[in-house]
């Protein structure tokens, strides 16, 4: 096949380097050089070696976005949510050159009802329309989850897309586990849904967890309980310091305001809220430890991507950490295995922050650390030798990663989320 990408995403750069790879020519809007420059995306595993080699081969080339290429058997639009109006741009260029069937592949999430508006400058005709597949993709496992997706979504009407949509993805994946057929509304409102869902049992574990604090409860061990009944189950069901993500809190805002609009529902619009208050969690107990004392103090904080396996730091918890720990006069030091350049780059190289090649590097000279992602790295370190090279004992663990008699047996006067244990920390001031 022949297929044309809109957009420098990453599921664009998966989509294109995975296409590519199955033996499809396939374009997309940027040049090797420009693509060796994005530091951020092709700190994904395995994608800058698949999009090198796919260049290489001739099947991946690059065309100029302000000419795209007209003629394709698919166009695969993965756009920012942003950026409606350039999609609306993109098909109506496409459709104004175009004679006979025409195929559109839409991953960018809009809202809902937005592909069948899309699908409306096609003419709407059987052979001429937009097809709805939501990106499936989880960072740090993009090239994965996009070839062993857990389910596969077709919105459409047409039935000829449907077909055609449908034995690219046999070739292209050989089999799914489930593939459902529904109408773009439908897929469009599955996808905003079910991040609905995701964030709802993470902001209660998390809700529940700071009751256990105040009470002298392990939230732990009720979280075994609950994950432990087969209604609830595990996923998602991890007590810490908030979650971020640009795609997934894009998302979540979408349809807060779509509810709000249509229902009048402010449910998930609590449920941003509660969040945005749990990143400040960390820091709040660190003001405690302290008094509200803290200039001149030096804190370190192990992780500081969005989530493990990531360089992505969008409305990550530790931003909201950083930043209140540089306005009180803390000196920070950050030590992440990915996300170090975007840190660096978005706090333009701060006097006050100090990016750190190792977690003990940034430990070393501390009077507290901030366990903020929970990196498998983090968890087997020569701990003893850790705290001897600190100021203070202060382990703040917003993951729940380590053992809390373990710390402190080591020596460490350590806090977790909802372990129970913030009623009883001693000031360190």
């Amino acid at each position: 096949m022949y297929i044309v990408i809109y957009g420098t995403t990453l599921p664009a750069l998966v989509a294109a380097g995975l296409l590519a790879q199955a033996g499809n020519q396939v374009r997309l809007p940027i040049t090797v050089t420009e693509l060796l420059s994005r530091k951020v995306t092709l700190k994904e595993p395995g994608l800058k070696d698949l999009l090198t080699k796919q260049f290489e081969t001739g099947r991946l080339q690059p065309y100029d976005p302000s000419r795209p290429p007209i003629k394709a058997d698919l166009h695969w639009l993965c756009l920012e949510a942003d950026e409606l109006q350039k999609a609306e741009q993109i098909v109506d260029h496409v459709a104004n050159h175009s004679g006979g069937p025409l195929l559109f592949l839409n991953q960018s999430l809009f809202g809902i009802g937005s592909t069948a508006k899309l699908n409306e400058r096609l003419t709407n005709q059987e052979q001429r329309c937009m097809v709805f597949v939501p990106d499936n993709l989880r960072e740090g496992q993009a090239l994965s989850s996009f070839s062993n997706p857990d389910q596969v979504i077709l919105g459409s009407d047409s039935s000829w897309a449907i077909n055609r949509i449908s034995a690219m993805i046999r070739v292209l994946l050989g089999h799914t586990n489930c593939t459902r057929i529904m109408s773009t509304k439908e897929a469009e409102f599955s996808t905003l849904a079910a991040n609905g869902m995701l964030a709802m049992r993470i902001s209660y574990i998390n809700e529940l967890a700071n009751l256990a604090d105040s009470m002298g409860v392990d939230i732990e061990v009720v979280r075994d309980a609950m994950a432990g009944d087969s209604r609830i189950g595990q996923h998602f069901l991890s007590p810490g310091c908030g979650f971020g993500g640009q795609k997934f809190s894009e998302n979540l805002l979408l349809f807060s305001d779509f509810l709000k609009e249509r229902r009048r529902s402010s449910l998930l619009r609590t449920v941003i809220d509660i969040n945005e208050h749990q990143k400040e969690t960390l820091f709040r107990r660190l003001w405690r430890a302290y008094d509200g004392n803290l200039k001149g103090k030096k804190i370190a904080i192990w992780g500081a991507a969005y989530k493990p396996g990531s360089a992505n730091i969008e409305n990550a918890p530790s931003i909201c950490t950083i930043d209140a720990c540089l306005a009180q006069g803390v000196e920070v030091r950050v030590h992440d295995p990915l996300a170090l350049d975007n840190v660096a780059a978005h706090y333009h190289n701060s006097d006050k922050l100090i990016c750190c090649n190792t977690p003990e590097e940034a430990a070393a000279g501390s009077d507290a650390i901030l366990l903020v992602t929970e990196w498998p790295e983090y968890g087997m370190r020569d701990f003893p030798a850790i705290l001897s090279e600190m100021r203070r004992p202060l382990l703040l663990d917003g993951r729940n990663m380590f053992d809390p008699g373990q710390m402190s047996e080591y020596g460490f006067q350590y806090q977790g989320i909802g372990r129970g244990q913030v009623q009883e920390a001693d000031s360190l001031s």
